[in-house]
């Protein structure tokens, strides 16, 4: 978070990776599985470490929490089920958007008011998704619901990047 990166750059490389987390959600890049493949030896472990802190490195330049980028991973290399994917990825991307606010704090960055009135509608979205993702809507239906969400910001990021 203590790195400053052109905001040109920034909604070029948040573009890109949301376009791969809706082809991968819309199933064109990669199947899920119901088998997992995670072993538990050295390797494996330090693959997951390196993905693990390639992530969170990349997530705090761009100033995302990470899970859009570790949901993906987790379900293309089959190292977890969706529910599983869904619980690890809220937890990175909690610790990941903390580490975030820290690096802009430590950098001198103020925080407006408003802040806390956005974090507030945040955490009752959090709870209505909640809700509607594990109660109300099948998996079938979330996905399409969330993969239009990425589309229009990803088109949003990449067309105000290159006309702007």
């Amino acid at each position: 978070g203590t790195i400053t990166l052109d905001p040109w750059l920034y909604k070029i490389i948040l573009g890109v990776l949301l376009v791969f987390a809706i082809l991968r959600m819309l199933g064109i890049l990669g199947k899920s599985s119901a088998t997992i493949h995670f072993d538990r030896n050295v390797r494996s472990s330090v693959f997951g470490v390196l993905i693990g802190g390639g992530i969170g490195f990349f997530s705090g330049l761009i100033g995302i929490g990470g899970g859009i980028i570790l949901s993906p991973i987790i379900l293309l290399l089959r190292w977890g089920s969706v529910k599983e994917t869904a619980a690890v990825s809220a937890l990175f991307i909690w610790v990941n958007s903390a580490a975030g606010l820290s690096g802009q704090l430590y950098s001198g960055v103020a925080l407006d008011v408003d802040v806390w009135l956005y974090a507030g509608i945040a955490v009752l979205g959090g709870f209505a998704g909640g809700y509607f993702g594990s109660r109300r809507w099948n998996a079938q239906k979330l996905r399409y619901v969330l993969a239009l969400v990425l589309v229009l910001a990803s088109v949003k990021l990449i067309l105000s990047s290159v006309l702007w």
